[in-house]
């Protein structure tokens, strides 16, 4: 019996630890087709790090290190870190911040596609990124 369950133990590491390393790198989708979400993600084991960029429609918005960065939702919302980030097999949570408020995400990864819910103003908005290549 022992010597099956080593490598069953041994072989679930591995998943565990393939899947953490597959969600490494920038992801981009929209928000309710609206607004630009472009996520950055790290993973170092179970612990998520990184940025969150949400901008307007608008192409000059891509960039919020660029001089044109400017829409009014670039402003409210910009660049955000990733915190309190965790993976969970495909699952990952993390928060960031708006207007000194908490905002909690929810996220699976489904291959080269991340499913990111999350709740703001009591209503659910969902995003799906795909992966930048």
């Amino acid at each position: 019996m022992k010597k099956i369950l080593l490598p069953v133990f041994l072989v679930l590491f591995v998943l565990v630890a393939f899947a953490a390393i597959q969600i490494d790198g920038s992801w981009k989708g929209y928000i309710e087709g609206q607004y630009h979400l472009t996520a950055n993600f790290k993973a170092e084991g179970s612990t998520l790090t990184g940025t969150l960029v949400l901008a307007d429609n608008n192409p000059k918005s891509e960039n919020p290190d660029d001089v044109s960065y400017s829409p009014f939702v670039s402003a409210q919302m910009g660049k955000n870190e990733i915190k309190n980030g965790k993976i969970e097999g495909e699952t990952i949570t993390f928060t960031t911040m708006f207007n000194e408020t908490p905002i909690v995400y929810k996220g699976v990864l489904q291959g080269e596609k991340i499913v990111l819910t999350t709740n703001f103003n009591n209503q659910v908005v969902k995003s799906t990124l795909s992966r930048v290549k």
